[in-house]
């Protein structure tokens, strides 16, 4: 997976291209798997670059988020970025999170994301000094 990166305890994952609804969830769901293997603090996704599907109705939406709270775990906190048209107003994709144990929100562009993880670093982590990708999965 080209799209996934790695910077210190914070992975980064932009998928793009054409896809389903389904692929694009799956492809989600498998990075916020492989950041919590690595042992990531937090992770940046980034779906905006991903095409081929309207925004998703309530009970895709549930069934979405309940799959990627699974796949995080709830030591993993993800930061979301959406085109707008893709953001609940009510953000219940956040709700249904953190219900369940995730801290998670979603923006529209990665600097407020980034400014939202790096105000939930644990105290005295580190700066992420290690920078790569990560393929083969």
């Amino acid at each position: 997976m080209n799209d996934f990166e790695v910077l210190g305890t914070r992975c980064f994952h932009r998928p793009a291209g054409e896809m389903t609804f389904q692929r694009g969830v799956e492809r989600v769901a498998a990075a916020l798997v492989r950041a919590r293997e690595l042992g990531a603090g937090d992770i940046l996704v980034n779906t905006t670059g991903m095409a081929g599907f309207d925004p998703p109705g309530v009970f895709e939406r549930y069934a979405m988020i309940t799959h990627w709270v699974r796949s995080a775990g709830s030591g993993l906190r993800i930061a979301l970025v959406a085109r707008p048209s893709f953001i609940d107003p009510q953000r219940i994709g956040v709700l249904i999170a953190q219900n369940r144990g995730v801290s998670a929100e979603v923006f529209t562009g990665e600097p407020a994301a980034l400014e939202w993880l790096d105000a939930r670093r644990a105290p005295g982590s580190a700066r992420w000094p290690t920078r790569g990708r990560v393929s083969g999965y």
